[in-house]
């Protein structure tokens, strides 16, 4: 591959490099590119040293290393595949200014195992990579009720958390897609993404980095985090966000929303205060009833209803209760 050259400033570099070190190697997406357009996006990626440049529509994942080749140094630092480097060798320029430079490398076997996953995956599934998922959250299992065990209810995981019903879902979302296994029976495309991309991607082996050996790259459409909604059958959800690191896989609890995105309330909120619009009101009531049930409180309802322009849910506490009243303007 023939050497790719242009212009640079070496005070610059040597600060974009020292910004990354120790980083995980980048992998750049370049989606249908040609062979000189993947080179140009490689040697643009900000610092210096090893990056991949891929693209899963054409197939393609190729390994670079840029660094500085200056007028009056010996080219010793790299590996290419071709040309070779020869002794003495020099980039001669008529400015006698340092050069990024560009030489291609062999991609190591556990990138290409990450990267032909990927290609399976996009092409069983084309929004694998979208960053947010919707599942069914009955696929977490039962948990237990005030009667019987029961599938977990999102508006429960809101008012509980980070207690309660709250804390069981985010132990169940934890548990169960820290393995391959058990994240399979959520859903099998968080499992192939987190166990066999993201995880491996942490520990890849990369020769050629500073010092020696690399672990660890990062693709640059998947980056490594992403959110997962667990939505019931009446559209409401659970946002949890996933990251994948090289200490595992770790869960942060974002939010419980109804099906027209209102926030459940939490046990801990004092005042509370919802609105919706034309379609609100019977989700109004039921919110009113489930927070004045919770807390032992009442709720009324003002402006009658159910078609109403707008509808607001209004909670105060009363001490020890909680009492509501949904409006409803016409």
């Amino acid at each position: 591959m023939a050497k790719v050259m242009g212009a640079a400033l070496v005070g610059l570099i040597s600060i974009v490099a020292s910004g990354i070190a120790g980083a995980a190697v980048p992998a750049v997406p370049c989606n249908n590119c040609s062979g000189a357009q993947e080179e140009q996006v490689a040697l643009s990626t900000p610092g210096l040293g090893i990056r991949f440049v891929y693209d899963l529509q054409g197939n393609s994942i190729r390994k670079f290393k840029v660094y500085l080749d200056v007028p009056t140094s010996i080219v010793l630092d790299a590996i290419p595949v071709e040309p070779q480097p020869t002794i003495d060798a020099r980039v001669n320029t008529p400015s006698g200014v340092a050069v990024r430079t560009l030489w291609e490398m062999s991609v190591d076997p556990d990138v290409v195992a990450i990267f032909n996953e990927m290609k399976a995956l996009n092409a069983t599934y084309p929004n694998a990579f979208s960053k947010q998922f919707r599942i069914d959250i009955t696929n977490l299992g039962l948990t237990y009720g005030d009667v019987a065990p029961r599938y977990f209810d999102p508006q429960s995981i809101g008012w509980d958390y980070p207690s309660g019903e709250g804390f069981r879902f985010m132990d169940r979302v934890n548990d169960m897609l820290g393995g391959a296994n058990s994240a399979s029976t959520v859903d099998g495309r968080l499992s192939r993404l987190i166990h066999g991309i993201l995880r491996p991607a942490t520990g890849a082996y990369i020769e050629g980095g500073t010092g020696g050996a690399t672990g660890g790259v990062q693709f640059g459409s998947i980056g490594s985090e992403f959110t997962v909604d667990f939505c019931s059958s009446d559209g409401s959800c659970t946002r949890v966000k996933i990251s994948v690191t090289t200490n595992g896989v770790k869960s942060e609890y974002v939010g419980s929303r109804d099906k027209w995105d209102v926030q459940y309330p939490s046990g801990t909120e004092t005042n509370i205060r919802r609105y919706w619009g034309r379609n609100g009101f019977e989700y109004a009531r039921d919110m009113a009833a489930f927070v004045a049930n919770r807390s032992g409180g009442d709720y009324r309802i003002e402006g009658g209803g159910p078609v109403c322009t707008r509808v607001l849910l209004a909670c105060t506490d009363n001490g020890a209760t909680m009492l509501c009243t949904v409006y409803c303007q016409h």
